[in-house]
């Protein structure tokens, strides 16, 4: 593990920002691409303003702080911080790390519970180098697979 470095969050992101609005007459509860919030997918909608890999953060809202992984094409809102590790690490790994960070520790004092991309840029990580964040996302994400896999599996069967 001494070869493991810490970094800033904002250091080894290629991307780190917040998504853009969304009027709600352009959501639905089915079209093409989902339509990602603070809290998940909020809708569906006919275009798309993301294409690609990374952690979608919450950034507002009651489950600020919450990490999911994605990679495809959606429609990321206001409420969603967009994270894209750097070419030097892994960005399925990353978003394992962020979702370990309890980033919702982070969120403000108020009625709507919030977490800027300023607070989230700074916020310290410790990444190995890239070969092992590989394999490590090699063991995860064939283990996630297999439970997305047999989670079908039940509910077939309970059907």
């Amino acid at each position: 593990m001494n070869k493991w470095k810490e970094y800033e969050l904002g250091d080894i992101c290629s991307r780190l920002s917040s998504g853009k609005g969304i009027k709600a007459a352009m959501i639905s509860d089915s079209d093409e691409y989902a339509v990602y919030g603070g809290n998940g997918i909020r809708g569906y909608t006919s275009d798309y303003n993301y294409n690609g890999e990374c952690a979608i953060i919450g950034r507002q809202g009651a489950y600020c702080g919450n990490v999911r992984y994605f990679c495809g094409k959606a429609y990321m809102t206001e409420h969603a911080v967009i994270a894209c590790a750097n070419n030097e690490h892994n960005t399925r790994y990353l978003s394992y790390v962020l979702s370990a960070m309890n980033l919702g520790r982070l969120s403000g004092q108020s009625a709507q519970p919030g977490i800027s991309v300023k607070t989230l840029s700074v916020q310290k990580v410790k990444m190995p180098p890239l070969d092992i964040q590989n394999k490590i996302v090699a063991v995860i994400s064939a283990l996630e697979d297999k439970i997305t896999l047999n989670t079908a599996i039940n509910e077939n069967l309970a059907a």
